[in-house]
């Protein structure tokens, strides 16, 4: 008994250390094929994987396929003095390099003011063109803004755009953009315009007999205007009366210092020849015109087809301001602000006209029209941030009863306008 259970607890005693043995055996093995991994010897993978090299990504430099040139000194700006509410044109030359056309290119224009003021909103404008193959092309920009007098800047760019702009007129591809920039300080005159030092110092306008061209065939007058004063003066009233016929006319800027201008006035009913005309211009009692030293050359009368008479006839009245706003001449070009365009159903100019702007929410605000011209229109933009909701409505009164430099008016009920908002 002793003997046989002897050898049935060795047995298992040997199998113990076999085991031990081999076991380190295995270990140490796998120990190997770590560090031989490590050293970059491909591992086995498990069964039905398959590795695959990652694809290796080379990043190719556009080819460029545009070269345009633009120059500071060949951007021109006309007419010229620009004045206060005036449209003007940007004339600039670009230049394509190279022999094949250059497609869609994107001109952008920015105006802003050197010193901006509560309410101004920069000018943007953004255009394509094509410029043909080893050819300049003349791009003629106009500019319909209600610019207020100051110092501006002008910021022209061809294909070269902010990345805000890239989805409007993508650019095109192009090794050196630098030459694609143009800046041109700007001055606009403000409405009082300007002053020379040539002669002496006084405002004044002067008209004589001789100065009087009626044309009844034409049913029109032309008046010849004289600016004797050191003061530049433009957008004066001319007006043109008889018994029965008005007319009405504008200057353009007329020099200072013996600057002379002609324009053609119409009357608005037909006149014979013998009828009598009194043709002023700037009138004195003009609401908002041009202060003068003298106003006693500023009138004459003259009978159409014979000699100039000097006979005054009653002085007729002409039409007072009739300012008109609409939902129609409302709209956002920019997020946060909004294009008004006022309308004057009447005869005289106005420079700022206030207009007023309120929310659902009472909030309000008040800025001005910097020009609305007589039988014209007057364009200004506006940063509403303040007022914005987003679909709530905003409510738009120009030239209010209430506003302490306001106009004359007879007929306010065309002067209020309500927007939504988006």
């Amino acid at each position: 008994m002793s003997t046989l259970s002897t050898e049935r607890h060795g047995h298992p005693t040997a199998i113990r250390w076999i085991l031990l043995v081999l076991l380190s055996v295995l270990l140490l093995a796998g120990c190997g094929e770590g560090r031989e991994g490590a050293q970059g010897t491909p591992t086995a993978l498990p069964r039905g994987e398959i590795r695959v090299p990652l694809p290796t990504f080379i990043v190719e430099p556009e080819v460029p396929v545009v070269d345009l040139t633009l120059l500071e000194d060949e951007v021109l700006v006309e007419p010229v003095p620009l004045r206060a509410g005036f449209p003007f044109t940007v004339t600039a030359l670009i230049h394509n390099n190279l022999p094949i056309p250059a497609e869609d290119i994107p001109i952008m224009i920015l105006i802003s003011a050197e010193q901006e003021e509560i309410g101004y909103t920069s000018y943007t404008q953004l255009i394509t063109v094509t410029v043909p193959a080893s050819q300049s092309l003349q791009a003629d920009l106009p500019v319909d803004w209600n610019f207020a007098g100051g110092e501006h800047q002008l910021w022209l760019q061809v294909n070269r755009l902010p990345d805000a702009w890239q989805d409007r007129a993508p650019t095109k591809s192009e090794a050196d953009t630098r030459d694609n920039i143009a800046l041109v300080d700007l001055m606009v005159d403000p409405f009082d315009a300007y002053v020379s030092d040539l002669c002496s110092g006084r405002v004044d306008v002067e008209i004589g007999p001789a100065d009087i061209l009626p044309e009844p065939d034409q049913q029109r007058v032309l008046v010849r205007i004289h600016n004797v004063g050191n003061h530049a003066v433009y957008n004066l009233p001319v007006a043109v009366t008889s018994a029965s016929a008005t007319g009405i006319a504008y200057t353009p800027a007329i020099p200072p210092c013996g600057g002379t201008a002609e324009v053609y006035v119409r009357l608005d009913r037909p006149f014979q020849e013998g009828d009598l005309l009194t043709v002023q211009v700037n009138p004195s009692r003009w609401v908002g015109g041009l202060q003068e030293d003298d106003f006693d050359n500023n009138t004459v009368s003259v009978t159409a087809g014979l000699a100039p008479g000097l006979a005054l006839p009653p002085e007729t009245s002409l039409e007072d301001y009739d300012f008109s706003i609409s939902t129609s001449g409302i709209e956002i070009p920019e997020p946060w602000h909004v294009l008004v365009t006022v309308h004057n159903l009447g005869t005289r100019d106005a420079a700022m006209v206030p207009i007023s702007i309120e929310n659902e929410a009472g909030r309000k605000l008040t800025d001005a029209i910097p020009l609305v011209q007589g039988e014209g229109i007057g364009i200004a933009a506006i940063r509403v941030g303040y007022l914005w909701i987003p679909g709530g409505t905003l409510t738009f009164t120009v030239n209010p009863i209430d506003a302490k430099e306001g106009f004359p008016e007879t007929r306010r009920d065309n002067n209020t306008a309500t927007f939504t908002l988006p």
